[in-house]
This record gives C-alpha cells, structure tokens and sequence, in this order.
C-alpha cells in the first residue's frame, strides 16, 4: 500500500487483508502490501477517464483502463479483494486502513468509487454512495499528493448523480486548492450537474470562464453543454454551441440533433424542429427510435397529428431500419387522445399488445384521460377493468381522471361514491383522498345551508 504503519497495529491489519483474500492470488497477481509510493501525477495520469452522466456523443468510447495499480504494477490488496470480495469489502478495508494510518493509491480510490456508481445505476443505495464520497473525501485529506484530475472528476460525477451542488462545489474548491488542472472532462461535469439544478448563470459562467478545457472539448463535452442549455429553457444558446460545432464538424451526432429537437420541442416550435430532423439526413446522420421518438413528440405538442402520423408511417416504412417501441406508440396514443379521437387511440392500443409489447400504467391512464375529452364512461370502465386484469395498481393520477369521468357523466356529488364503488368491485380499497368528509367544524349540514 505505499509505507506502512508500523507495530501490531499494521501488522493485524495486513493479516486480515490477507484473510480477506484468501484463497491467495495467483501467479502474477500480487496481493502484498509492499507496493512502493506513486510519484504523484495530475492531469491525465489515469488512462480511463469517468464519462459524466447522461454524456453524449456517437463513435466516442472510453479509453481502456490502465493494468491494475497503473501501468503494468501489480494489482494493490484493496483492488483484489473488490475484484474476489465485492466493493463493499474493499470500502470497509480502506476505513481500517485509513484509521491505521496505512497508505493506499488513487488509482484503485478511483476504480473504487467507479465500480460504486456502477452498482448504483441497478440499485441507487445512497448510503453506500454517501460513504464512499466521505471515504474518498479522507483520502484526498490525508494523501493529498495522490489525488489527480481523474479521482476528482469520479468524485465530481458521484456529486452530479447525487444532485448534490453543495458537494460538487466544495470537491471542485478543493480541486483548485491542491493546483490540479481540470479537463474538458471535467468542465462536462460541472455543466451537466448545474444544468440538471437548472442554474443556467453557473452552467454560462463556467462555459466563458473554462476556455481551455473549452479548446479542448470533444462531442461528449458539448452535448452535455447543449442539454444543459435546453434543460433551462435556453434553445438559442443551445444552438448557438451547436454552430459552433458545425464549424469544426463535430456535430454529425444523432444525440445532439434530437435534444436539440426536443428543446424546440418544450417551446412548441414545429417549424425548427422539422427543419432540423430533415438536416440530420442530409448531413447524414443517422435516425434511431429516439430520434423518431422526439420529432412526433414535437408533433403531438405543437397538435400536430398528421405530420406525427406521416413521421410514423417514414418510420416504419420499408427503406427504415428503426423499429418504433413502446414510447413511440404510447406517443402517438396520447396524440390522438388529446385531440379527441378515442378511436384510433384504442386502435393503438390493440397495436401495441399485437406487437407483443405491455401497455403500462401510462398507457391505460392515458386511455381513460382521453374517455373523459370523449365523454365515454362505459369504455374507460372497460379499460379499468382490462388494467386490474393485467395486475397493475390504479395511482392517484387514475384516481382523479374517474372523479372527473364520472362528473362529466352526471355524477355531480357523488362522483366519489362512484369511484369508490368502481374500486371496491374490483376488490380495491377506497382510493385515498375520497374518504367520505366528518362533519366537523368546517362542514355544513344540510339544515345548516338551509337556513
């Protein structure tokens, strides 16, 4: 692990580490602890860089990670027992270390908490994800010769997932503090978590104050720019930086263009978003479903429900390699809904299940929201029926479409019996919230309004 602490606390140590990994390693894998101290290396000495969340950018892969321990030196304890053991074990080996005053490397620090946010895209456990920020955080404390550009951007990252500005801002102070160059990795960070908080002066600040990272920036670095923008309701300034792509070509991305899309999208803006769906074709630029996905959400937005069925019908057309999936039809589903054509929304029902794909709780609500525009009662109870059948669970949303099915139908006053009594003949509790009112303080009885 670098120098050791020294006398039976070490040493006790050492023998569990051992234990920890028995059986022992094979040959070549070394499992001691005599790894000698790393010279310490900023910007760029790790090979493998952690992308930021949600980062785009088609063709772009992560470089291949270093050999375990950095450039060919044998794996470190900790690093075999997360590979034998599970990370947990690792984190509890680096907190007894750490209270012993043993040395480790960033480099299995980083590869650490990587494999942390790994786990946590199947099973987010922010109390697993919260102590191996803190344990990191001790890390750089008390081997601040360690830290580099690479463990501070995992640390960033984890920060970002966590929507955790305060914690990002205080890791990226310390970042400076120890004079560590931050990359263009870096900078995509620092924009995606502040675009997410929807702070666009932070998320504009950095882009004009970062201008080397700036200089530097790949694809992945601009989209997270770009979506930063569009997720703050800035569609000009998020063109703008796309211009600014097209002038050094990096912007034949097919991400790019539909959050560009759907940034129109959320202004209603049809106009540019055809325009720019067209320009993803002629600047070659491959369409995929969430492409299509995104131009026919404009659509059903913008009320638009012939050019979404003329995209659909392109979609799935023979000279199409794109299969559309369940968001595209549940899209389309909810078009028809709003514009008051139940039939053909139920048409897209019966596509979606012939398709072998499960209409969902979205689905079915969208279904029975748009019974009430057509003021059909017998078919949204059918669609319940045929929703309790499939073993899912009304929620609240469906609650408040029946209550307003059932008024639209004449149900003035008791439409909450009415809802009630839907539920309890399909063996379901009263839905929360139509509880019938006490006649308490604030309610008036009858002889009361009379008077």
């Amino acid at each position: 692990f670098g120098s050791h602490g020294s006398g039976a606390e070490g040493l006790g140590l050492s023998t569990r580490l051992h234990a920890w990994l028995s059986p022992p390693a094979g040959p070549g894998r070394a499992c001691s602890a005599g790894q000698p101290p790393m010279a310490p290396r900023r910007q760029g000495s790790h090979q493998a860089q952690p992308m930021p969340p949600g980062a785009v950018g088609a063709g772009s892969s992560r470089p291949a990670a270093p050999p375990s321990g950095g450039r060919g030196a044998p794996a470190s304890a900790l690093e075999e027992l997360m590979r034998r053991k599970g990370v947990d074990e690792a984190w509890d080996a680096l907190e007894e270390m750490q209270r012993s005053g043993l040395r480790t490397d960033r480099f299995t620090v980083s590869r650490m908490l990587m494999k942390t946010l790994a786990d946590a895209r199947r099973f987010w456990d922010v109390n697993k994800v919260n102590r191996s920020v803190a344990l990191v955080d001790r890390f750089i404390q008390q081997q601040p010769e360690e830290a580099d550009e690479v463990l501070f951007n995992a640390l960033l990252d984890t920060h970002c997932r966590m929507k955790d500005v305060p914690g990002l801002q205080a890791t990226f102070q310390t970042m400076r503090r120890l004079g560590i160059q931050p990359s263009h990795v870096t900078l995509g960070i620092l924009v995606k978590a502040y675009g997410q908080a929807c702070d666009i002066k932070s998320v504009l600040r950095l882009w004009d104050e970062m201008v080397e990272q700036r200089q530097q920036a790949n694809a992945v670095t601009y989209g997270c720019m770009i979506n930063a923008c569009v997720r703050c309701g800035q569609t000009e300034k998020a063109l703008e930086i796309f211009n600014e792509m097209k002038r050094f070509r990096k912007h034949c991305n097919t991400i790019l263009y539909t959050t560009l899309i759907k940034g129109y999208g959320n202004e209603k803006d049809l106009n540019h978003a055809l325009s720019l769906f067209k320009e993803m074709k002629d600047e070659g630029v491959p369409y995929n479903t969430i492409a299509y996905n995104s131009i026919i959400d404009v659509c059903i937005k913008c009320s638009a429900m012939q050019a979404a069925e003329d995209i659909f019908r392109e979609m799935i057309g023979i000279e199409s390699s794109v299969q559309p999936d369940l968001i595209t039809y549940s899209t389309l589903l909810k078009g028809y809904c709003q514009v008051g054509n139940l039939d053909k929304a139920l048409h897209i029902a019966e596509t979606i299940k012939a398709r072998g794909l499960k209409c969902d709780e979205l689905v079915y609500n969208t279904l029975m929201d748009g019974c009430v525009k057509a003021n059909d009662l017998s078919a949204g109870v059918g669609l319940f029926a045929e929703m309790m059948n499939s073993g899912m669970r009304p929620s609240s949303i469906t609650h408040s479409i029946f209550l307003r099915l059932y008024q639209r139908n004449g149900y003035k006053g008791n439409a909450s019996d009415a809802v009630a009594q839907l539920y309890q003949h399909h063996g379901l509790d009263r839905p929360h919230g139509l509880d019938k009112p006490s006649r308490g303080r604030g309610a008036k009885s009858k002889r009361g309004c009379a008077k």
